[in-house]
């Protein structure tokens, strides 16, 4: 096993397609992982009922063509744990920047914030560092799709070359 790695960042040094494909397969393993166990840990976290100061969406990066332009969501929140008064800016573990035209899903994904009358809105927090905040929890769905792609580029060097 350690001659066949080692023989793969060897390759991967070369610039040889295999040993490339090999050792994304293994970053993107990884990093997705990570990302899965993280979701899956925030679905945990307590919540609270915060105020809502600013939510939205806002163009992001330099002025422009229209068609050109990327966008993000926004927003800024308060809310007290066990007295002390904390603001966040997170919305979702899931950072989306989107065209013009694909606005849409920023918009999507605001519509999961909990909200409720006088600005209320629901805040998830994590329990040892209550400055860590976020608006959305992570789906169930969401961790799944994470899970998915960190398998897809393994899958697909082992059909391309053990298939």
């Amino acid at each position: 096993m350690f001659d066949y790695i080692s023989n793969l960042w060897d390759l991967a040094l070369q610039g040889d397609r295999q040993g490339i494909w090999f050792w994304a397969s293994v970053y993107t393993f990884l990093v997705c992982g990570y990302s899965a166990l993280f979701q899956s840990l925030i679905r945990t976290w307590p919540s609270t009922i915060g105020h809502l100061i600013n939510l939205g969406v806002d163009r992001f990066g330099s002025d422009i063509s229209v068609s050109e332009q990327d966008y993000k969501a926004y927003a800024l929140y308060s809310y007290q744990i066990a007295g002390k008064t904390f603001q966040g800016k997170r919305i979702s573990p899931w950072i989306i920047v989107a065209s013009h035209n694909a606005q849409f899903l920023l918009r999507k994904q605001l519509s999961k914030v909990e909200t409720f009358a006088d600005n209320g809105v629901r805040v998830f927090y994590k329990p040892s560092n209550p400055a860590k905040s976020w608006l959305i929890l992570p789906s169930k769905f969401g961790i799944t799709m994470t899970i998915v792609i960190s398998m897809l580029p393994a899958l697909s060097y082992w059909l391309e070359f053990y298939g």
